[in-house]
């Protein structure tokens, strides 16, 4: 089922498209998704599948156009958040698949960037070996962050991260960026403080 597009010069704040990351599902976004809604904004949760790297990060934001297409329609904009895993398959999706004419505002939440040293440690599968530090998925990534950078994107990274390991590989040098304090990846999704500061960045920096 598609929506109709918002008008553009309405007050009506753009959707906002949510994709977890690794191992997870539609679940994880749910503490997400009600504090969106109970602030205004508009979450669409979107979880290509598999996500339990079985294939690669390529393949699920193919899954992750073709969901948007049929829960927005072919021309509605969008903003959009991934946490871990799902901000590499939206980064795709922007910068190799034409998502570029549709995202608006877009914040990653513990997204390995710049690759996991920690990928290492779990039995190799093709996402995982594309989170590989010196991955040639990731240098082809990175290589060319101009689409990337005509967007409004920030990445938020903790410190404490023990799965995106360097921690500060969850950011890009030369890209926005903003430190969180909150001690463990996997229950960032938690962390009422974490929640919020997401949810602020999209209501008080409105892409449209």
């Amino acid at each position: 089922m598609t929506q109709t597009a918002i008008d553009p010069d309405s007050n009506v704040p753009y959707p906002v498209v949510l994709t977890p990351g690794f191992q997870d599902d539609k679940r994880k976004l749910s503490w997400l998704a009600g504090l969106m809604q109970r602030s205004g904004l508009q979450p669409v949760v979107i979880s290509p599948q598999p996500t339990d790297g079985s294939v690669g990060i390529d393949y699920l934001a193919s899954r992750l156009a073709e969901e948007i297409e049929h829960h927005l329609g072919l021309v509605q904009p969008f903003d959009f958040f991934g946490f871990s895993m799902g901000g590499l398959i939206g980064r795709y999706y922007l910068q190799k698949l034409g998502g570029a004419k549709r995202m608006r505002r877009i914040v990653t939440l513990a997204t390995p960037h710049r690759g996991s040293w920690t990928a290492r440690l779990i039995p190799a599968r093709p996402a995982l070996l594309q989170m590989y530090s010196d991955s040639d998925f990731l240098r082809e990534l990175n290589q060319d962050l101009t689409l990337l950078a005509q967007h409004d994107f920030i990445a938020l990274w903790t410190p404490f991260d023990l799965s995106v390991t360097p921690a500060h590989h969850a950011y890009l040098p030369t890209l926005p960026a903003q430190r969180i304090f909150s001690p463990f990846h996997g229950t960032l999704l938690h962390d009422p403080i974490v929640l919020r500061e997401v949810v602020n960045l999209f209501i008080l920096h409105p892409s449209n």
